[in-house]
């Protein structure tokens, strides 16, 4: 049987996974990037951002060193925290480019465009590449909004604020989602005075109400000033610093730094593809529409990652790739969006799966909630980390867990838990009779399900 001709443009989490499934399936695979394999997650994003934050958090650790009877704190060497970030991604992207040479995928370091639905052309040296199958991973790039006065003042974004050369003295945030507190947070532990401004009621407004509200507190706490219902209408400079103006319920507000960055989100990006010219279709959002199976509106063309404009998150790219993989190699699957984990790598923790309360209520009748706080854990207390939560959302008729979501040391680490529960539709009993292992955070799950399913052992 011939071997199947599969062609991968671009090469973050979603695209070199799909090249690394498919090459391991039998597949005949290029994987065409026109910037650094790995993407914006290994190069940008995920990878140098929590780079900082270990840092950060290690320093905010050594400041209350004395609560462990220990002497001594830390100081900040920028660069070598700069240096560091570096090495790591060097070492990841380095390491996955071994692997596709491993799988003998051939990677072509360039950008693509189509000619026809079975060939693309390649920019730099005019090379034409025929394949069977396409999957189309071009990831996002950042939003850039339509702020009066961002010409003359600009403004800077995530990718920019991991590659300064030193903290700024004070920085403004305009968008306070996941990233935008996560850098905020880095650079407040460093000394800069950072203001998050949020044109929603609340910080990251996708969350549930009651995490967001705990993480805006636990930030205030550390210094950060954040200003939410507010929005930025222009931005300007003033001597050596530049100005943001934003209107709020009372009134515009002007505040002031040495720099200012947007991190309002991304928007999918298939730029030069030539996508529509061959006659695949998109979202009334600009991404590109594909089905259950990943399949755009053309059959062997699939998508997966940002740039269907779905959930943005590595590790639903990597989902992706392997159903669209498995789909074009024979194998019938379906993606199912049920059971994602949202993490957010903030001091405290947020770590989410599945529906909000308020997502909940507005599709059940009935609706149990339970919260089972971190200062009733034994774990907790000897890590000095006894500020956050775990929330449970069940279904009040049959007691199935819709949604958790936990705020506090190490939940991104915990949340997987969760995410099995969800996807196996587990309720809150199944949970609870879990053995929990003892002294652990995760206790906080076993037990916030047994306030569900009978009380929890540690609550009054």
């Amino acid at each position: 049987m011939e071997r199947k001709r599969l062609v991968v443009i671009g090469g973050g989490i979603g695209g070199y996974a799909a090249a690394l499934r498919a090459a391991k399936s039998g597949a005949e695979v290029t994987l065409i990037e026109r910037r650094e394999i790995g993407g914006v997650c290994l190069n940008r994003g995920c990878i140098p951002s929590k780079v900082y934050l270990q840092a950060a958090d290690l320093l905010h650790t050594s400041r209350k060193a004395a609560t462990f009877g220990l002497l001594g704190e830390l100081q900040p060497d920028f660069p070598a925290i700069k240096a560091r970030k570096g090495k790591v991604v060097k070492t990841l992207t380095s390491g996955v480019n071994a692997l596709l040479r491993a799988a003998k995928v051939r990677v072509v370091a360039s950008s693509a465009t189509f000619v026809d639905s079975k060939t693309v052309t390649v920019a730099e040296t005019s090379e034409r590449i025929t394949g069977d199958i396409f999957v189309i991973a071009t990831g996002s790039v950042p939003v850039q909004l339509p702020i009066k006065g961002a010409d003359g003042a600009p403004l800077l974004s995530s990718d920019d604020l991991l590659d300064l050369d030193k903290p700024p003295a004070s920085l403004i945030i305009v968008g306070g989602g996941y990233i935008g507190v996560e850098l905020g947070q880095f650079y407040s532990r460093l000394g800069t005075k950072v203001t998050i401004v949020e044109m929603t009621p609340r910080i990251v407004p996708t969350e549930d109400a009651a995490v967001a509200d705990a993480l805006r507190k636990a930030l205030e706490s550390e210094g950060m000033t954040i200003i939410t219902d507010a929005a930025i209408e222009e931005v300007g400079k003033q001597g050596d610093q530049f100005t943001a103006t934003a209107k709020t319920a009372e009134g515009k507000r002007t505040f002031t730094a040495d720099v200012i960055a947007a991190t309002a989100g991304r928007r999918p990006d298939f730029t030069g593809l030539d996508v529509e010219r061959i006659g695949v279709a998109l979202t009334d959002k600009k991404a590109i529409k594909v089905d259950a199976r990943m399949q755009t509106s053309i059959p062997h063309i699939y998508a997966i990652g940002d740039c269907i404009g779905n959930v943005m998150l590595a590790h639903v790219a990597a989902a992706e790739a392997e159903v669209a993989v498995a789909n074009a190699l024979g194998e019938g699957r379906e993606m199912s969006y049920r059971a994602v984990p949202r993490c957010i790598y903030t001091d405290p923790e947020v770590a989410c799966v599945g529906m909000t309360e308020e997502q909940a209520r507005a599709e059940y009748a009935d609706v149990k909630v339970a919260n089972f706080p971190f200062r009733a854990v034994g774990k907790a207390l000897v890590a000095d980390s006894i500020n956050g939560m775990v929330k449970i959302v069940a279904d009040g008729k049959h007691n199935e867990i819709l949604g958790v979501h936990i705020i506090g040391a190490h939940a991104t680490e915990m949340i997987s838990e969760a995410v099995l529960a969800i996807g196996l539709e587990c309720t809150a009993e199944e949970v609870a009779r879990s053995i929990h292992p003892h002294p652990t955070l995760c206790e906080g799950v076993g037990e916030a399900a047994m306030m569900l399913a009978g009380g929890a052992l540690h609550l009054p």
